[in-house]
């Protein structure tokens, strides 16, 4: 007899926490690919203090050489923590999200049909999913760009760590400075995280696994 690693059946649909368990932990991963990314972006959407036609805005290149000349290569993950928590938790939000609206349309709409929900509930679960993912875990991204855009050490008495501009953020702007831009980010997220749903969904239904 071959002995199955795996308690749940291939063809058998995972639990509820397990599926919160994957979200979270492929956003804890992708967070180490996303910080540098996001801090080069965040750099180069910084204004210029004194914009002139002589002086050009620096590019990706010399952004990220600048970023090693000064910071080292640790530098790239300045912010991380933040990313990582916005990231973990809000990969959890996101599928956790999707799959829990579903399971409330199966079991009070569809009880007979597991597999086969109407397109406008699934893709008002991914609706769900990206306000979610971007309202809960919204103020760790307001830190770890205001981390990456700003001098935060005026502000926070020399300290430049996740911790302490949270509390100066707090201390300058309450609970609405933290998730100040909140209400556009969610907006945008709604109809994108319900496409991106819903076209998943159906491209499973048209290649299942054989």
């Amino acid at each position: 007899m071959r002995a199955t690693i795996c308690p749940v059946a291939p063809d058998q649909e995972l639990p509820y926490s397990a599926l919160l368990w994957c979200g979270a932990i492929s956003g804890a991963f992708a967070s180490l690919f996303l910080t540098p990314i996001e801090l080069v972006k965040c750099k180069m959407q910084i204004p210029l203090q004194t914009p002139t036609a002589s002086i050009r805005r620096p590019g990706i290149l010399s952004i990220i050489a600048s970023i090693y000349r000064h910071q080292g290569f640790m530098g790239y993950w300045h912010g991380q923590l933040g990313t990582l928590i916005r990231e973990t938790g809000g990969g959890a939000a996101w599928f956790g999200g999707f799959e829990g609206t579903k399971l409330l349309f199966k079991k009070f709409s569809h009880p007979a049909q597991d597999d086969d929900l109407p397109i406008y509930q699934r893709m008002a679960a991914g609706a769900v999913a990206g306000m979610s993912y971007n309202f809960l875990f919204y103020p760790a991204d307001t830190i770890k760009s205001r981390m990456q855009t700003e001098d935060v050490k005026q502000i926070t008495g020399g300290k430049s760590t996740f911790g302490a501009v949270g509390k100066a953020l707090w201390k300058q702007h309450g609970l609405k400075g933290l998730y100040r831009g909140c209400g556009i980010t969610v907006g945008r997220s709604i109809p994108s995280s319900a496409f991106i749903f819903t076209v998943y969904e159906e491209l499973k239904k048209r290649w299942p696994e054989h």
